[in-house]
């Protein structure tokens, strides 16, 4: 079988290290093996962070890019049980790449969703909506408490407005200002937050502020951290999932010492991996795919491209003047093998 694949042969600049090539593969599998069409996949910082030789985990070279993902199941090896032809199916873990047209995946590293699902909310499922999942859960949420978040137009940003609308949170979002600021936040509020201001802003709103977010969301790192740990109730938690900025985090002494805060870091990847964790993490993925069956939980904005444009996508994705960047490799319904 002939497929395309984004590859690279050494770490270094996406735009540089990366190209499209065509490729014979074998599509004889071992008992536990599947035979996958990627349907979509979108470029997440990770990606990038991977190809420049960044990220934690280093992929064997030569590879193919891309962490997360929605593909059709094509054909399963003959000691499968949890997956069938026609199955739709996501990355679980992030060794499998998917920015190709067909790979063949272990069982275990692939999980089965609902046939319901289309296929942009399939390719955003596995990393944003867990992510903002887990951290209201470690933050011991309850109805009518407040978060406060930086980076709140991010992927884990919108999904964390989404989701805690729906399970009766509150929210104060901080974001960038930009020429659009009004645009973006009227968009962040129909989406459900409650409060949105511009890091400038939260220095005169955030003291006037009455309320005590119970819950402080870090992706941007530096000022930004330590504005909104400052803002946290006493006993609250400060959770990082990201640093943007590429600051250090900044937290002051007073809020660690004298208002008892608690900061911590999170990888989603790592606590759904542990089997200790499974049937939260299954109770977590039925809530996430009920939650876009329903409309409560939506893909960001984000811009379609064929692989082809894959230079355009990964630019557009590293220079963060532009929204999610996201591969549609093939259409749901073809019938291609």
């Amino acid at each position: 079988m002939q497929r395309r694949a984004l590859k690279y042969t050494k770490f270094g600049d996406p735009r540089e290290v990366t190209e499209l090539v065509t490729e014979t593969i074998s599509t004889d599998l071992g008992p536990y093996e599947v035979l996958v069409r990627w349907l979509a996949s979108p470029v997440n910082p990770l990606d990038i962070n991977k190809i420049q030789g960044a990220y934690m985990m280093k992929p064997t070279l030569p590879a193919i890019a891309g962490s997360e993902g929605v593909g059709k199941v094509v054909k399963v090896g003959s000691s499968v049980t949890t997956l069938s032809p026609g199955d739709k199916a996501v990355i679980f873990v992030l060794n499998s790449p998917c920015w190709t047209d067909y790979s063949i995946v272990e069982e275990g590293d692939l999980i089965k969703i609902d046939q319901r699902l289309a296929s942009l909310q399939g390719a955003t499922m596995m990393i944003n909506p867990p992510t903002a999942w887990l951290m209201m859960k470690m933050g011991g949420m309850e109805e009518g408490d407040w978060i406060v978040q930086n980076s709140a137009n991010s992927g884990v940003g919108r999904a964390v407005i989404e989701m805690a609308k729906e399970k009766g949170y509150h929210t104060i979002n901080i974001v960038r200002d930009r020429p659009n600021i009004k645009e973006l936040k009227d968009e962040l509020i129909r989406m459900g937050g409650d409060l949105v201001w511009t890091e400038e802003e939260v220095k005169k709103e955030g003291r006037a502020f009455k309320g005590r977010p119970k819950l402080a969301l870090n992706g941007v790192g530096g000022k930004s951290c330590l504005q909104i740990s400052n803002m946290l109730a006493r006993g609250g938690m400060l959770i990082t999932y990201g640093g943007m900025s590429k600051a250090p985090h900044e937290i002051s002494t007073s809020s660690l010492v004298f208002n008892n805060i608690t900061a911590v870091g999170i990888a989603n990847g790592v606590w759904m991996m542990d089997p200790e964790n499974k049937v939260e993490s299954d109770r977590m993925l039925r809530e996430i795919q009920e939650y876009f069956i329903r409309g409560v939980l939506n893909p960001p904005p984000m811009d379609i491209h064929p692989l082809e444009n894959y230079a355009i996508a990964i630019k557009n994705s590293m220079d963060g003047k532009h929204g999610k960047q996201m591969f549609v490799i093939q259409e749901e319904k073809s019938s291609k093998l």
